[in-house]
């Protein structure tokens, strides 16, 4: 969920029936849903579309979360010991719960989209804190090199009609 949408840990915990419309298909969080007290909406993923889809079908009378153990509230210690639990047996280190929003966002961002839809769906107000989320890897340095000659012409003809570089 939290990789596929970039929603906060309490806000996957606190998701409620009502805030998935799986037709339209958005998760549309109220103000009272986010640490910002902005509301917003997600698009869902085809991946996780199945995810909510069962998620759905175990209803506990009186029990409007859409994730829960028996009805009851998730507290924020179980996910956390699934967490790390999940990540010892995929032997990774160093990732907490929180690193599925980081990663959810440069993803969106290195797909194309732009700031402001990205900043949108993740609940982020302000262009600096939304920049703490996009690491520019290594990889993607190397992809601008090749697409710089797209904009200019980098090679002219001297008089002799021999090619010259201009490349500095």
């Amino acid at each position: 969920m939290a990789y596929r949408t970039a929603m906060r840990k309490e806000e996957i915990m606190n998701l409620r029936i009502s805030r998935i419309d799986l037709k339209e298909g958005f998760i549309r969080l109220k103000p009272e849903d986010t640490k910002t007290d902005t509301g917003r909406s997600i698009p869902i993923h085809l991946e996780l579309q199945e995810v909510l889809k069962d998620a759905l079908k175990v209803r506990f009378l009186g029990s409007e979360l859409v994730f829960h153990l028996d009805g009851k509230h998730i507290i924020p210690h179980d996910i956390r010991v699934a967490h790390e639990a999940a990540c010892k047996e995929a032997g990774i280190s160093n990732f907490v719960f929180h690193d599925f929003r980081h990663t959810c966002i440069n993803n969106w961002r290195k797909d194309h989209h732009d700031y402001f839809r990205i900043m949108a769906t993740s609940g982020h107000k302000t262009i600096s804190v939304f920049k703490r989320y996009n690491m520019v890897d290594e990889e993607e340095l190397k992809t601008r090199v090749p697409s710089m000659d797209t904009y200019m012409d980098t090679k002219t003809k001297n008089e002799n009609k021999k090619e010259v570089s201009t490349n500095a």
